[in-house]
């Protein structure tokens, strides 16, 4: 097998894409985590702490000196078990049970508090996301997900997230991809890896905070979806009128809509919009034309509840 060469740096989010999570692929993972890794936390949904420590100790060849395992929905594994003693070594295992595959701000506070509680190199190893949502809907996750990222970069951690492909469809993917900092894809025979570094596909490619911060308000995201169908530069009385049309299906219409629309798009959301590199706004002529990194809030778009 062809092992990843590249070197993820700063990168904190990365999204490890494989073709399944079965059991017999579980060492191959972990090919991608730093052998001078000192702390590790794991989630793990569809495994126990000591299946882990000893597909890391297989992999590795050691296990790191402190270990925290997110144990979801499985029976309390004591400390004090002779197989997860006999796996850790002389590490420190502690293992904390979520005991509802769906609680999401339950696993987020155990992650929070085993980062925070890590020393050294920190990894954080999260098995899986395929797994996750099989129970909670990817319009909860994307939040969620946020959250955990801000933790790694808080506690100065490097989180994996594991992806079985082959059960989800393109817009799921893309929005995953969107919200890491690079993508790692093992290929379908498991011979080889590939690295997609964000930054140096799309160095213009705004932040993740940068997104969310544009996409709060729902009139910026209609702004987007339709200039997202229609490619070309747009008129803003045009783009004006589209997303009066688009709101005034949820509230009756009211008199001078569109001029009212006009006006905040001139005065607040477009300015927004080509501040953050999504749209190029040509004030002079009136026109409003998307930039071809806006594809990368598309999924974003696709979930948002209105």
């Amino acid at each position: 097998m062809t092992e990843p060469t590249s070197d993820f740096g700063l990168n904190r989010r990365i999204l490890v894409s494989v073709p399944t999570l079965q059991a017999d692929t579980c060492e191959d993972r972990l090919q991608l985590l730093d052998d001078e890794t000192e702390s590790v936390v794991a989630v793990m949904y569809d495994r126990s702490a000591d299946e882990f420590l000893q597909s890391w100790r297989n992999q590795i060849g050691t296990v790191p000196n402190d270990a925290q395992i997110v144990d979801i929905e499985q029976p309390i594994r004591s400390m004090a078990t002779e197989s997860t003693n006999e796996t850790s070594g002389n590490g420190d295992t502690v293992v904390q049970t979520v005991q509802r595959p769906d609680d999401l701000r339950e696993i987020e506070t155990a992650i929070k508090a085993a980062l925070e509680s890590a020393t050294g190199k920190t990894t954080l190893v999260f098995d899986s996301l395929t797994s996750l949502l099989e129970h909670v809907p990817l319009v909860d996750i994307v939040p969620f997900f946020r959250n955990v990222a801000d933790h790694l970069t808080d506690c100065d951690a490097t989180g994996y997230f594991y992806l079985e492909r082959r059960s989800h469809d393109h817009s799921t993917i893309a929005t995953f991809h969107a919200m890491t900092d690079a993508t790692v894809e093992l290929a379908a025979d498991g011979t080889e890896w590939t690295v997609q570094q964000q930054g140096n596909d799309a160095p213009d490619t705004p932040s993740i905070d940068a997104l969310f911060d544009v996409l709060r308000s729902r009139r910026r995201r209609e702004v987007l979806r339709y200039l997202l169908s229609n490619r070309g530069p747009v008129d803003v009385t045009e783009l004006a009128t589209a997303v009066a049309d688009f709101e005034e299906n949820d509230s009756a219409p009211i008199g001078n809509q569109d001029r009212r629309y006009h006006t905040t798009l001139y005065q607040l959301h477009l300015s927004k919009l080509d501040d953050a590199g999504l749209i190029d706004h040509d004030a002079s002529n009136h026109r409003v034309s998307i930039r071809e990194v806006t594809d990368r809030v598309a999924p974003f778009l696709a979930i948002a509840k209105e």
